[in-house]
């Protein structure tokens, strides 16, 4: 028997409410694809985001908690975990699934046993994650698992679900709102943290460790995306911690995001431990005004295209390049939309780079704004960025702290 401490290990929980709103907005879209139910197999890669779609729909996830599910449209879900101990665990930890069972680290067949129970032989089936994920165009689904359920069930159809489930994801409701300002509480903590370390001396693994404290020390979940980049010019972001230590005159570039509850929110700060560059101070003050004005332009009916076009003005305008991410959706997963800054017509379709050009911002939508003022052909460019809500009269930014680029001597 697990010691659950306090029921639910502290830890936070969505309302039946938000259970309702989601799954009877998911079940809406399956009856528009005349889907009998939805199925999705583990894959923790990605800082955990490659499964968002099945934590969203279970409660269950997390530290890279391998699960699975066969979500019918009508009736109650089934979630899948590794062993007994894992299925205790989570009847503790969540109550919006109650029927769990264990895999024993093969995932279809007892998925299989489920589906036949459901009376699915014939049936119509979703599967979250085929392909076209953003990020992720190939799909995350593993072979094996899938070939063994069709083999199983011969007769099914089965369908790619992810745009589905991104239709649902895009739009946040209240509670998920409430948890990605929360994740943007700890970002700021995050930020104020490092940036009364950083110091020449002080060895770039001991800071990265200092932004893992600060997250989880503060509630946060882990992994989540931590790109830190120090060095000359403007530095790359590195994707393991150097044991290097910092030195005077260092460039500080960083690109942070913090969970609450697998809600990711993300921002980016940069320092230097010296004096600025007058080129990178004035490529950060112009993505800061452009930032600000963005803002206010960004209200619901406002197209992704007419959003691109106003940041290619204010960029040029002020002499820089436009390119870059300029925004992608945050929220449980690589949530809907993701836009590169330097798109020209329609030349980027693919999941990979831009897609949905054309649909309007809707009140719901939460991303990351960070854009780019880029000096000539520079890769790169110290800019400001923070996760940003749609509301109904307009944007709102999620962060508190003031937007600067300090100078640390």
């Amino acid at each position: 028997m697990i010691n659950s401490g306090e029921r639910g290990f502290g830890l936070g929980k969505f309302s039946a409410a938000e259970r309702q709103r989601r799954w009877a907005r998911v079940r809406e879209l399956m009856a528009r694809e005349q889907l009998d139910a939805i199925i999705g197999f583990p894959n923790q890669s990605h800082w955990d985001q490659f499964q968002a779609d099945i934590r969203y729909l279970t409660h269950i996830g997390g530290h890279q908690t391998e699960v699975a599910v066969v979500f019918p449209f009508t009736g109650e879900p089934t979630a899948f975990v590794r062993g007994g101990n894992e299925v205790e665990w989570w009847r503790i930890a969540q109550d919006w699934v109650t029927d769990i069972r264990p895999s024993r680290r093969e995932w279809a067949p007892p998925m299989i046993a489920r589906m036949k129970e459901l009376k699915l032989a014939n049936g119509r089936i979703g599967v979250s994650g085929l392909g076209g994920l953003l990020r992720a165009p190939e799909g995350t689904v593993v072979g094996g698992m899938l070939d063994a359920v069709r083999q199983a069930l011969p007769n099914a159809k089965f369908k790619n679900a992810t745009e589905l489930l991104q239709d649902a994801r895009s739009i946040k409701g209240v509670e998920e709102i409430a948890w990605m300002e929360r994740a943007a509480e700890i970002l700021d903590q995050v930020v104020a943290a490092i940036l009364a370390k950083a110091k020449p001396g002080v060895m770039e693994n001991d800071m990265v460790a200092t932004i893992w404290q600060t997250i989880i020390s503060n509630g946060g979940d882990y992994p989540s995306m931590t790109h830190w980049g120090a060095g000359a010019g403007v530095p790359w972001a590195c994707r393991i911690a150097p044991h290097r230590a910092l030195q005077a005159g260092d460039m500080i570039n960083t690109e942070l995001e913090a969970k609450y509850g697998g809600y990711i929110s993300q921002t980016v700060q940069a320092a230097c431990l010296g004096k600025i560059p007058n080129d990178l101070k004035r490529a950060f003050d112009t993505s800061l005004n452009v930032f600000n004005e963005m803002v206010k332009f960004m209200k619901p009916g406002v197209s992704y295209r007419a959003v691109i076009e106003f940041y290619q003005k204010l960029v040029r305008e002020a002499g820089f390049t436009p390119k870059g991410m300029l925004l992608h959706g945050r929220g449980i997963g690589e949530d809907r939309p993701q836009i590169t800054g330097e798109v020209a017509g329609d030349m980027y379709t693919s999941a990979t780079y831009t897609q949905h050009l054309d649909l309007p911002l809707l009140e719901g939508n939460v991303f990351v704004l960070k854009p780019g003022a880029m000096p000539g052909d520079a890769p790169d460019s110290i800019r400001c960025g923070d996760t940003v809500v749609i509301e109904k009269n307009g944007a709102r930014r999620l962060g508190k702290r003031q937007f600067s680029f300090p100078e640390i001597v």
